[in-house]
């Protein structure tokens, strides 16, 4: 859902105001060094970072913070690391997570950091990946991989809880930041130190500039041992501690956690061989390589993006609806962050064929269209990401007579698969830690023994293939032949701007033609190409938008290309460890029953085995993301999606579904 901008206002000084909490973020000149001071230095960040990296070469280390603010104490912490990486310092991995519910406008947060002419080299690669006010959180990556921020937009006391916590604990070192208690008491609240004593690792650190007796008594109670030293400058006393007892944040965590979508994967995974050859295998074949992991990648073809990503051209845009469900939740989130990973590969130097040029949303009958006004009316998403618009503003966009309402996804635009897939792949071998196997896989022999393997897992990217495979445990694939055609422009739509979405997508005219698609045949994986189809491509088209002329005016294409996607009985992506289904039956035979969730054991999974798959015909908004929510599972990092939507993905959650309903999981699978 969209939140509301900070509103704050600068003083003479530079220093910036919170006018809805009448407090500063930070005093002018003194901000940087009052950062270093109480946080950095009381929480021995530097120190810490040298020891962890000379004990282990594949250490991370995760500072979490309360109040992101104006980004001072994360520019700040980012200034010392590539400070020490410049020395030649080997240094972990770097996680920082921080929490806001009222974002700065990004020209406000330019403003309030310029006074620190040290910080502002920073702000340019960070302002190309500054999200948009939506909650959830906001993955955004720096030296090259080494650096990651997870901004949580909205209220803390809903984020904080949303944190999945691995069974040693997640953050090394608290900013406890945020604006003084008298003026924020709805964030000092005793369930944010329940929080804070969950999430933490056993000795886990705390610095925070207040000495308030709240926040003391509030540290105390959750296990943490508090001292009090010298504040900075003029003030008299501030607060450092360690989290010396975990015994109440572990309990809090037991009552939180549900055994059957907990995960307890091996963090030392040095390889990965993934099998598969589209949008998912390339994505994760990237992002694990961005972490430092050797990859093998396995594609059964004799080139990459055969299957359903290998179509010319695709529509990158949300899915959502009125509400902000799960689904939507999930579809916004992966479009965000989707875009800013296009970008930032592209910045890298990924040559891939896109265009950014919006999507256009058709309101094409009146029922599509009380739909839209419900949504808009609901006024849930940001602008940003979606916005009515009048017939007259579509065809401006569209630069063609567009008679409807509708809606627009400024941000979205078209993609080449098969272009983007190559790309990551190039990146990925570039390198040097990932090699392309063709037309090959992985006997089932070798699928046995890296099974037993403790530093090596395997990744399932198979898409519609899943369904064959025989290492793979019986999940609920759903098969869906699409047809797409290839269609050369008239002089009326050699006009158009942006992809037109009606029940099908039309994209702009690209390299002498328009991609027109798709049809859905469920159960149909028969890939050759049927002119009956094409006529029933068209037909959708042009009984969608009537009152277009130069639609009607559209001929019959003369190619084309079918594939068959990969789906899901709830149109949600699979993504997580590969569940042992029978165990799982057995273990979790008495979900009806609705016993405490602590009487039911952890979920038993194939060993070092992954799946990503069902993305269905939305790959190219959801890949990124479930790719990155993949690779942390996989190496027990922080996760960029909020527990309930990795719940919601989890590929056990059909099995657990039909459990609580008391069904024969199994026996509904096989006979459906």
């Amino acid at each position: 859902m969209k939140l509301s901008h900070a509103q704050i206002s600068f003083k003479q000084s530079g220093t910036p105001v919170a006018d809805e909490f009448g407090d500063v973020y930070f005093f002018d000149a003194h901000g940087a060094d009052e950062t270093d001071y109480v946080f950095i230095e009381q929480n021995h960040i530097i120190t810490r970072w040298l020891q962890s990296a000379q004990s282990d070469q594949t250490a991370v280390f995760t500072i979490a913070e309360t109040g992101f603010g104006t980004g001072l104490n994360f520019f700040q912490t980012v200034h010392h690391y590539l400070q020490l990486l410049a020395q030649g310092h080997a240094l972990p991995r770097l996680y920082f997570l921080s929490t806001e519910k009222f974002p700065l406008h990004i020209d406000d947060l330019h403003q309030a950091i310029s006074v620190y002419p040290h910080l502002i080299p920073l702000l340019a690669d960070f302002s190309a990946q500054y999200p948009m006010a939506l909650t959830g959180c906001h993955r955004i990556s720096a030296a090259a991989g080494a650096i990651t921020l997870d901004l949580w937009l909205g209220d803390i006391n809903d984020t904080l809880p949303q944190w999945r916590n691995p069974p040693a604990g997640l953050v090394d070192a608290w900013y406890l930041d945020g604006f003084a208690p008298s003026k924020n008491p709805d964030m000092w609240q005793p369930e944010l130190f329940t929080q804070l004593a969950r999430l933490s690792k056993p000795n886990a650190t705390l610095a925070t500039f207040t000495a308030s007796s709240l926040v003391r008594r509030g540290l105390e109670g959750v296990g943490f041992t508090v001292s009090k030293c010298k504040g900075f400058k003029f003030k008299r006393e501030m607060v450092t501690a360690v989290l010396s007892d975990p015994q109440y944040g572990q309990r809090a965590q037991q009552r939180l956690a549900l055994p059957y979508y907990q995960r307890h994967a091996n963090s030392k995974v040095k390889r990965v061989s993934i099998l598969g050859g589209g949008i998912a295998a390339a994505c994760t074949a990237y992002l694990l390589t961005q972490q430092g992991i050797q990859v093998d990648l396995y594609c059964h073809d004799e080139q990459l993006a055969m299957g359903a990503s290998g179509n010319d051209l695709g529509g990158f845009y949300p899915q959502l609806n009125a509400q902000a469900g799960t689904a939507s939740q999930i579809h916004a989130g992966s479009f965000v962050y989707a875009r800013r990973f296009y970008d930032q590969v592209a910045a890298q130097g990924a040559k891939f064929a896109h265009d950014w040029c919006g999507v256009m949303l058709v309101g094409f009958n009146d029922k599509v269209q009380a739909r839209q006004a419900n949504l808009t009316a609901q006024d849930i998403w940001p602008d940003a990401l979606i916005e009515a618009v009048t017939p007259s503003q579509a065809s401006d966009i569209a630069n063609l007579e567009l008679p409807y309402p509708g809606l627009f996804v400024a941000q979205g635009g078209w993609i080449s698969p098969p272009e983007l897939v190559q790309a990551l792949c190039q990146l990925a071998a570039d390198s040097q830690l990932c090699t392309l196997h063709l037309k090959q896989t992985l006997t089932p022999e070798q699928i046995s023994t890296l099974n037993q393997s403790s530093d090596h897992a395997i990744v399932y990217t198979t898409g519609a293939q899943s369904a064959l495979l025989d290492a793979l445990p019986p999940l609920p694939y759903r098969l869906v032949r699409g047809q797409v055609e290839r269609l050369a422009p008239t002089d009326s739509t050699q006009q158009l701007n942006t992809v037109l979405c009606h029940k099908g997508y039309f994209t702009p005219a690209y390299q002498g033609w328009h991609a027109m698609g798709s049809t859905y045949v469920k159960e149909d994986s028969n890939t050759g190409y049927r002119s009956a189809e094409a006529q029933v491509n068209l037909h959708m088209h042009q009984a969608s938008l009537p009152l277009c002329p130069w639609m009607q005016s559209i001929t019959l294409p003369t190619q084309g290309r079918a594939a068959t996607r990969c789906s899901t009985p709830d149109h949600l992506p699979l993504v997580g460890a590969l569940p042992d289904v029978q165990q799982q039956q057995l273990d979790y035979a008495h979900l009806y029953k609705a016993l405490p969730a602590h009487l039911y054991p952890p979920a038993c999974d194939i060993p070092q085995s992954y799946i990503l798959t069902g993305l269905g015909s939305r790959g190219l908004t959801t890949a990124p993301l479930m790719a990155q929510l993949l690779v942390s599972q996989l190496l027990q990092r922080p996760l960029p999606v909020s527990q309930t939507i990795a719940d919601a993905l989890n590929p056990n959650r059909f099995l657990i579904r039909d459990g609580i309903r008391k069904l024969d999981y199994l026996a509904r699978f096989t006979t459906s």
